[in-house]
C-alpha cells in the first residue's frame, strides 16, 4: 500500500460483498483547533480544498466575526499550521449570505467561489467569490442571489466549473417554472462587463432533494445524485434516491436517471460521486444496505446500459457506518471516512478512516487506517477526505462533538 497523508475535517455518523475489517498502524495529529469563541470560525464542513502551494481552504458554518459562518485559510509555516480568516458573513440582513456548508471550488487565477445555504436579499442563499485584492484582503462578490422562484438553499454540493468558466451547482429547494421542487441543477455564465447569467438547466419534483454535487465526464456530461427519488420507497417513506446524467444537447440540457438504488444496494446517496480514467462512477450512500449502514458502489457503463455493483456494505457490528465520499488511491484503492461506529454489542464508537482495495477475486475489503480512540477530543470526523500536496497524508475535518468548534486532522502511516 502507498505511504499515505490525508487531511480532513471533523464534526462537534444480498449482493455478495466481502465483508472484512482489518486495523493497520496509522498516526493521526490534530494540525488546528478552531478557537473555542468562534472567532476564527465554528463548525467547519463540507470538506477542504488546497492550492499549489499546499495552503488548505475551507468554510464554517456559523462562527465569525458575525456568528454568520466564515471562509477560511490554514497555513503551514515555521513548523506549525495557522488560521487566516478571509471573510466573516454579515448575514441574511446584510444580504451577503450566510451558513456555507459546502467546499470551495479555486481557479487558476487564486479566486475561490462557494455558496451559502442561507442569507441573500430573499434569504434565499448565494453563489459567492472570493478574490485577493492583492494586498493582503479578500473582496466578496455575489455572483447570485437565489429568490425562491429559481432555486434556494444550496446546502452540501460543492460548485464545480467547465473549461469555459462556466459554474454548475446544485439547490436543495425553490419554486420553478410554476411548480415548487426539491432542488434545481444551475448554470452561471461570466460576462464581459463582470456580472454573471443565471440559468436553471433542470428541476425537480417534489422527491427530488439532489444534496451531492456535480461530475464532468470527458466528454462533458454531468452526473449526481437525488436523496429522496426514485420508484422504490425506502425508510423516508419516499425514494431510496437515483443518481442522474445531464447531458449538453444543441438547445438545451437533457436529463436522465440511470440508476435508482432499492435499499438493498443502498439508500439516501448524499455525497459526491467520482469517475476513474474509464468513466466508472463511484460513490456512497449513507443508508441502506444489508446492515442499514450505507454502502460504497460502483456504476459501469455496459452494452445493456449502467450497471450497478456494491462494493462494500457498512455497518455490521464492528464496522462504521454513514460513509463521507469517497477519494482515489493508488492502484484504484478508495479512501473515506465514517463519523461513528457500532461495536459487536452494536454500541456506538468514534468513526475511523478507511481503504477499500480490491482483492484478487473481485470482491472488496476494508482496511481501517486510523480509529479515533474512545474519549479522545479529535473523534468525530465529519468530511471527506483529501490527499495532500505530496500525496503521502489525508487531511479532513472534525466538528465540535469533537473539539469547542471543530478540527482539522491528519492520517499519516
Amino acid at each position: 500500500m502507498k505511504n499515505f497523508l490525508f487531511y480532513g475535517l471533523a464534526s462537534a455518523v444480498l449482493i455478495p460483498v466481502l465483508f472484512c475489517s482489518v486495523l493497520v498502524a496509522s498516526s493521526e495529529q490534530t494540525i488546528f483547533v478552531f478557537p473555542a469563541n468562534g472567532s476564527g470560525g465554528n463548525t467547519p464542513t463540507g470538506g477542504l480544498i488546497s492550492d499549489a502551494a499546499g495552503n488548505l481552504y475551507g468554510v464554517t458554518e456559523i462562527g465569525g466575526s458575525f456568528g454568520n459562518g466564515a471562509v477560511f485559510k490554514l497555513s503551514f509555516e515555521s513548523g506549525v499550521w495557522s488560521e487566516t480568516v478571509l471573510y466573516s458573513f454579515l448575514g441574511a440582513s446584510f444580504a451577503d449570505g450566510s451558513g456555507p456548508y459546502s467546499a470551495l471550488l479555486l481557479d487558476a487565477a487564486g479566486n475561490l467561489y462557494g455558496t451559502t445555504a442561507g442569507g441573500g436579499p430573499s434569504g434565499n442563499g448565494t453563489v459567492f467569490k472570493l478574490a485577493p485584492d492583492g494586498s493582503g484582503g479578500w473582496t466578496e462578490t455575489i455572483l447570485h442571489a437565489f429568490n425562491g422562484t429559481d432555486g434556494s438553499g444550496p446546502v452540501l454540493a460543492p460548485l464545480v466549473s467547465d473549461a469555459q468558466g462556466n459554474l454548475y451547482g446544485v439547490t436543495d429547494g425553490g419554486c420553478v417554472f410554476g411548480h415548487c421542487a426539491n432542488g434545481t441543477i444551475f448554470e452561471l455564465i461570466p460576462r464581459q462587463n463582470s456580472s454573471w447569467s443565471y440559468k436553471v438547466l433542470h428541476s425537480f419534483g417534489h422527491t427530488g432533494l439532489p444534496l451531492g454535487g456535480l461530475v464532468f465526464d470527458k466528454s462533458g456530461k454531468l452526473y449526481g445524485t437525488t436523496t429522496y427519488d426514485g420508484p422504490k420507497y425506502c425508510s423516508s417513506l419516499s425514494g431510496c434516491g437515483t443518481i442522474y446524467k445531464l447531458s449538453h444537447g444543441p438547445k438545451s440540457w437533457a436529463f436522465g436517471t440511470i440508476h435508482a438504488f432499492n435499499y438493498t444496494d443502498g439508500e439516501y446517496p448524499e455525497g459526491n460521486l467520482i469517475l476513474d480514467s474509464s468513466g466508472n462512477i463511484y460513490g456512497t450512500t449513507l443508508l441502506g444496505g444489508a446492515y442499514n449502514g450505507g454502502v460504497a458502489f460502483r456504476l459501469s457503463l455496459t452494452k445493456t446500459g449502467w450497471k450497478e455493483n456494491v462494493l462494500y456494505v457498512f455497518g455490521a457490528p464492528g464496522d462504521g457506518q454513514g460513509p463521507s465520499s469517497l477519494v482515489f488511491g493508488s492502484s484504484g484503492h478508495l479512501f473515506g471516512s465514517v463519523p461513528s461506529s457500532i461495536d459487536v454489542n452494536y454500541n456506538f464508537q468514534n468513526g475511523y478512516v478507511f481503504e477499500l482495495s480490491r482483492q484478487a477475486n473481485g470482491t472488496w475489503s476494508e482496511t481501517v487506517l486510523y480509529a479515533f480512540p474512545q474519549g479522545n477530543s479529535v473523534s468525530f470526523p465529519n468530511s471527506s477526505l483529501i490527499w495532500n500536496n505530496a500525496g503521502t497524508a489525508l487531511i479532513g475535518t472534525l466538528g465540535p462533538d469533537s473539539d469547542p468548534a471543530g478540527a482539522v486532522y491528519e492520517v499519516a502511516p
